[in-house]
């Protein structure tokens, strides 16, 4: 029974909203001050990018997980979270997921500028994982600190889901801890 009831949790990794509608995006894709937007242009390739509304420019943009331009990948694209926190200078990029696929992104925005903080750099993945998958669950918890899922497939073939806090009090020196 407790097999069962972690393989459920590893398998819903996907995090999707509770809409009954797996593909609706979740969180909210304008900032707090409704200067920028995250869109999803579903052109070959498919890609996310933020846009300054004021002066109608990118700012910067990333490919979607599965780039190709196909139903199915766009409605995966679509299926997007973002997650700002309350002032407006950190932002979370989640994409859903197909078994433990796609992206997490942070970005820092300053003087008008996003700078991608590599995932990688401050959440490396186990020696013991044979997949890994970071998503937001459920969210800001504070001004500076994001909860997020990890959920991963071990080399031996279990399937575990850790939660952490991630802290951009010092966006140069971000903190991840184990939450509980």
């Amino acid at each position: 029974m407790l097999t069962l009831c972690l393989w459920t949790c590893a398998a819903t990794a996907q995090n999707p909203p509770m809409t009954g509608n797996p593909y609706a995006s979740r969180g909210n894709s304008k900032s707090p001050d409704g200067k920028y937007e995250w869109i999803v242009r579903a052109t070959n390739p498919i890609r996310y990018e933020l846009v300054n509304l004021p002066a109608g420019k990118e700012i910067i943009s990333v490919n979607a997980y599965y780039p190709e331009a196909n139903s199915s990948n766009i409605d995966y694209a679509r299926a997007y979270g973002i997650f700002w926190n309350k002032e407006g200078t950190v932002v979370a990029l989640d994409e859903l997921n197909r078994r433990r696929a796609g992206h997490l992104y942070f970005f820092i925005l300053r003087n008008g500028k996003m700078h991608e903080i590599k995932l990688e750099n401050i959440f490396p993945v186990p020696s013991y994982a044979d997949e890994s998958r970071i998503v937001v669950d459920p969210g800001w918890v504070s001004g500076t600190e994001i909860r997020v899922r990890q959920a991963l497939k071990t080399k031996a073939g279990e399937f575990v889901s850790k939660y952490f806090t991630i802290d951009f009090a010092d966006p140069d020196h971000v903190k991840v801890q184990l939450a509980w």
